[in-house]
C-alpha cells in the first residue's frame, strides 16, 4: 500500500510540474509580448508614427487574453492538484506576475495612445534619444525580471531590485 501511495505521490508531483510549466510557458510568452509592446510604442513615439502605435494599442489584446488563460489555468491547477503550501505560493506568484505584466502592458499601450497627439506637437530636442534609452532600459529590466522568476534565482531578483532603484536615480541626474 505504502508502493502505491508514493508511485501516486510522484504521479501527482509530475503533473502539478508539467502544469506549472505550462503556465510559465505562457507568462514568457506574454512577458515577450509585453518588451516588444514597449519597445514598439517608444519607436511609434519617436517616429511619429500612428499605424505603429496602433498595432501596440491592437497588441494589448493579446495580452489581455494571456492573462485571462494564465488565471484560469493557475485556478485550475489549485482546484484539481491542491497544492502544497510552497506550491500554492508558486501557483499565486504565477497570477501577480501576469497582473503585472498586464499592467505594463497596459502602459505600453497608454504610450502608444499618446501618439498621435504628441506627433502633432514639435519635438523637444533630444527627447528622442532619451525616449529610446529609457524604454531599452525597461525592456532589459522587464527581461531580467522575468529570467530571475523562471529560474527562481533569488540573487538574480535583488539584483533586479538595486538596478532598478540605480537606473532610476541616474534618470534622475
Amino acid at each position: 500500500r505504502k508502493e502505491s501511495s508514493a508511485a501516486s505521490d510522484v504521479y501527482k508531483r509530475q503533473a502539478f510540474d508539467r502544469d506549472l510549466e505550462k503556465i510559465q510557458a505562457q507568462i514568457m510568452k506574454m512577458g515577450g509580448l509585453v518588451e516588444n509592446a514597449i519597445l514598439e510604442a517608444a519607436i511609434s513615439l519617436e517616429m511619429r508614427d500612428e499605424e505603429r502605435a496602433e498595432v501596440v494599442r491592437q497588441g494589448d489584446k493579446a495580452i489581455d487574453a494571456l492573462e485571462e488563460i494564465i488565471n484560469e489555468e493557475a485556478a485550475r491547477v489549485i482546484a484539481l492538484r491542491a497544492p502544497t503550501a510552497s506550491d500554492l505560493r508558486l501557483v499565486l506568484s504565477v497570477i501577480k506576475v501576469s497582473a503585472n505584466l498586464e499592467r505594463i502592458g497596459d502602459y505600453a499601450k497608454n504610450l502608444a495612445k499618446r501618439t498621435g497627439v504628441l506627433s502633432q506637437m514639435e519635438s523637444v530636442n533630444g527627447s528622442a534619444g532619451a525616449l529610446r534609452r529609457m524604454a531599452k532600459e525597461v525592456e532589459g529590466m522587464l527581461k531580467d525580471a522575468l529570467d530571475a522568476y523562471v529560474a527562481r534565482d533569488a540573487e538574480l531578483a535583488q539584483d533586479c531590485l538595486l538596478y532598478t532603484s540605480d537606473a532610476a536615480d541616474d534618470s534622475l541626474r
